[in-house]
């Protein structure tokens, strides 16, 4: 399986560094900055809890969990209008949400096919809102009738989502729920290393003061006897943050940016406590 969207800081070329990190045994799954779920989606264990603060995308993942059938026939739909006029179409679907009603006059699969869709339609696969949490990311131009999604593999990530737990809440939220010997992911908004680095996932901010908080939680997670996993851009703040856990250095491509100066190679941690 692999990702249905496009996300920020998506790991889907770094399986091959956190699958020789993870622990050799561990119970329950935790992934609680989900996006777009490629660490998950390439475990593939039923015991595994995915959340986001992230309305939409949770939404998405549930609706492709119930009603799979029905997204797709929505999305074909999209296509169909796309086609007959690409620019119109993809701005008409996008400032969708800025009736304030957006999501009360339109269905949880509308609006999950609707994320689908313009995360394949839009400028570089980029998901940024604003501070209305409207998304704001233009048209691609450059690209050809979309194939928007690759259906088997819809289908199969919908069986998977069948099995697990998922959750529309702050990742504080799950600490309750985590036990000895669980294993958590966690894959926040990075730290900043420049001024213009993208962390826009949500509306609310997330700053040095959540980055902190962030470690707090991970003590707390180490405190339970359960395992965690932490990626971050390789900072100052964060060597400091975690300064008494393993860190180590790997190197990804980000090709998902507004800005391209901010696109290519990057150093980033992977932080663990065992």
């Amino acid at each position: 399986m692999k990702p249905i969207i496009k996300w920020v800081g998506g790991k889907s070329q770094l399986l091959n560094e956190l699958n020789a990190r993870k622990p050799e045994q561990f119970n329950n799954y935790f992934e609680l900055f989900v996006g777009g779920g490629a660490f998950a989606l390439n475990l593939n264990k039923d015991k595994t809890t995915i959340s986001d603060l992230n309305e939409e995308l949770i939404n998405m993942y549930q609706c492709i969990r119930d009603n799979v059938d029905e997204v797709i026939e929505i999305i074909n739909q999209f296509k169909v209008l796309y086609n007959e006029n690409p620019e119109k179409f993809y701005y008409e679907l996008r400032n969708l949400d800025k009736d304030e009603n957006f999501i009360q006059n339109n269905t949880n699969n509308f609006r999950a096919a609707r994320k689908i869709f313009l995360n394949k339609t839009c400028f570089n696969g980029l998901y940024r809102v604003n501070s209305k949490n409207q998304f704001n990311v233009p048209w691609n131009q450059n690209q050809n009738t979309p194939g928007v999604y690759d259906e088997k593999n819809l289908i199969e990530v919908s069986s998977f989502l069948k099995k697990i737990n998922i959750k529309n809440q702050n990742y504080k939220d799950s600490l309750k729920d985590i036990k000895k010997g669980d294993f958590v992911y966690l894959d926040p908004p990075y730290d900043k290393v420049k001024k213009d680095t993208f962390v826009d996932y949500t509306k609310d901010n997330f700053g040095e003061k959540e980055q902190e908080e962030l470690a707090d939680f991970a003590k707390l997670i180490n405190n339970k006897n359960a395992y965690f996993m932490i990626s971050n851009h390789n900072t100052p703040l964060i060597n400091e943050l975690y300064k008494d856990f393993k860190i180590e250095i790997v190197h990804a491509r980000r090709n998902v940016n507004s800005k391209g100066n901010n696109r290519g190679i990057v150093e980033e941690v992977i932080i663990t406590n065992y």
